[in-house]
């Protein structure tokens, strides 16, 4: 009985996020209302706080279940170098190009970032050189790897995803090659 419940929750949870990301490629955010939400659902408006506290919450959720899948990488890749990072961070970013677009468009990308920065410092000691981990400005310097992932997401999101994952990987590596000074 307990697992049939979790799987109604689960496919209702499913549902609203399905109806809110329909209606954002609509409509601005803020002129989404739960109720619209749950009517495009076919959905009661109790099941949608029992998932979420708000609209924003529905995002949270998403870009989190989507940056666990990055985690997940990160924690199981043997071998972590600038090639694995990129190709694992596009691969997901290619898997979710459609939803990333769309943040991207309703200025509400930005609520990845943070998720990101987190698996980074979860993970710097997969990634960074001994000498990155050991010097005083070992923040600066992952906040400076982050922020080049991120200006290179955003420029692949702008060009509508036309490089593949593969050739944003190619773009990392040769630019972790490029000394500009």
């Amino acid at each position: 009985m307990r697992l049939r419940k979790n799987k109604i929750a689960e496919q209702s949870r499913k549902w609203i996020i399905e109806s809110f990301f329909d209606l954002l490629h609509i409509k601005n955010l803020s002129k989404i209302s739960v109720t619209e939400i749950v009517e495009n659902a076919e959905l009661d408006r109790r099941t949608f706080y029992r998932h979420f506290k708000s609209k924003e919450d529905i995002i949270s959720f998403y870009i989190h279940e989507a940056s666990k899948q990055y985690e997940n990488i990160m924690k199981t890749e043997a071998v972590f170098d600038n090639r694995s990072i990129a190709g694992a961070f596009f691969n997901i970013c290619d898997n979710h190009k459609d939803i990333l677009k769309l943040l991207y468009k309703q200025n509400l990308l930005h609520l990845l970032l943070n998720d990101l920065n987190e698996i980074f410092q979860k993970y710097q000691y997969k990634f960074a050189s001994a000498q990155e981990l050991q010097s005083k400005n070992r923040a600066f310097i992952l906040s400076y790897h982050i922020g080049g992932l991120w200006n290179l997401l955003i420029m692949w999101l702008s060009d509508d995803c036309k490089k593949t994952p593969a050739e944003m990987t190619e773009i990392v590596c040769e630019l972790m090659e490029f000394k500009m000074i």
